[in-house]
């Protein structure tokens, strides 16, 4: 058993990064357990909750914008170089992804009476929330197809600028950071005023409305590579930023708590993506070179974090939880309870292990065993 719990944990891991990848992914789950635990629990819980995926888009971008980066820098901006990126990003997104989906379709074929086969078709090539959400079938499944469309769009755009009109990268990669952001609040104030957004279902999981949010995290990795100097003489003071920044965040949740005000469709996103960015300056530069049991479990769940993501709500709650042991979990004893959430938190974590250790793990091996033109840096 020990053996199978086991994770290589390299010290050369950046272990801010890894604390903040491990607050995201437990905010994100801890989230998605409201209807397993008592409603006053929760409250309490959702005291010290932030908003999980926002801090995995400011990551995810600063994490790829670094990536472009550095390589565009190294070998130039050729065709080669934009598919070595996309072929590494599909290497190590998809493979999950899909193994899920498939999982996902087969089990609810099985156990969900009248489930028809055609609801996954858009999530087969992330089409299920380009310009309206879709919780049909994967719902969480929302953030990953953001995700992908910024990894296929961005760097193409950048293409085009650096190819077609001859312009220096660093110039087109702001370039694009200043339109996007700006072309993002512009809608989110259109989508407000007009009341368009109630056509969307829930306009906080649409790709339209979010995809500026990793754009923060690629304007920190271009600060810390261009600006290095300026990247680490803010790095305290931006600390202090963004602490205040997230409590002001926390603080305007209450007061305007409606996700139809002006606040929440306008500042909400802006206000804490903005406030993680200017963690990262501390947060990116923060290594450790003896790593005790505390920092063993942030990195360890920071490894496990994307399984962990895909695992948790469809599969082990929705369909586990809610239909496949149903008749097991439904009292709403003290008891049924402990029991519920002992297994929605224990099935998701030791589940996320074994498709990492098992599945993603060996996906990632292979993607390295590729031999490629150019030589792109590693996630």
């Amino acid at each position: 058993m020990k053996k199978i719990l086991h994770l290589d944990i390299g010290q050369n891991r950046i272990f801010g990064l890894d604390l903040l990848r491990m607050l995201a992914i437990l905010f994100v789950v801890f989230s998605h357990s409201a209807a397993i635990l008592p409603s006053g629990i929760y409250s309490f819980f959702d005291l010290f909750y932030f908003d999980g995926v926002c801090i995995f888009f400011v990551l995810s971008g600063f994490l790829i914008g670094s990536i472009i980066i550095r390589s565009v820098e190294k070998n130039g901006f050729s065709r080669s170089e934009l598919f070595v990126f996309w072929i590494r990003r599909w290497f190590r997104t998809l493979p999950n992804y899909y193994l899920f989906v498939i999982i996902l379709a087969v089990l609810s074929k099985i156990f969900i009476a009248g489930f028809p086969l055609r609801t996954i078709t858009p999530f087969l090539f992330f089409c299920q929330n380009i310009f309206t959400s879709n919780d049909s079938f994967f719902g969480e499944s929302w953030s990953l197809s953001v995700e992908e469309w910024f990894y296929f769009s961005i760097p193409l755009f950048l293409f085009l600028l650096v190819r077609l009109f001859n312009i220096k990268f660093s110039r087109a990669l702001l370039m694009v950071s200043v339109v996007l952001l700006l072309l993002s609040t512009y809608l989110r104030y259109h989508v407000y005023a007009h009341h368009t957004f109630l056509e969307m279902g829930d306009y906080r999981r649409v790709v339209i409305m979010r995809m500026d949010n990793l754009m923060y995290g690629v304007i920190g990795a271009y600060i810390a590579y261009y600006h290095q100097n300026f990247w680490a003489v803010i790095r305290h003071r931006a600390m202090i930023m963004g602490i205040a920044l997230v409590l002001i965040w926390k603080y305007f949740i209450y007061q305007y708590p409606s996700i139809e005000s002006f606040y929440y469709i306008n500042i909400f996103y802006p206000l804490f993506c903005t406030a993680i960015l200017c963690l990262l300056p501390v947060l990116s530069r923060y290594t450790l070179k003896n790593y005790g049991y505390w920092a063993k479990a942030v990195s360890y769940i920071s490894l496990i974090s994307y399984s962990l993501y895909l695992i948790h709500y469809s599969l082990v709650k929705k369909l586990f939880i809610d239909h496949i042991f149903y008749s097991f979990f439904e009292g709403e004893d003290l008891f049924s309870i402990i029991i519920k959430n002992l297994f929605y938190w224990c099935a998701s974590l030791l589940g996320a292990l074994l498709i990492y250790k098992y599945f993603e793990i060996p996906t990632m091996k292979l993607r390295d065993k590729i031999r490629l033109k150019n030589n792109a840096p590693h996630k």
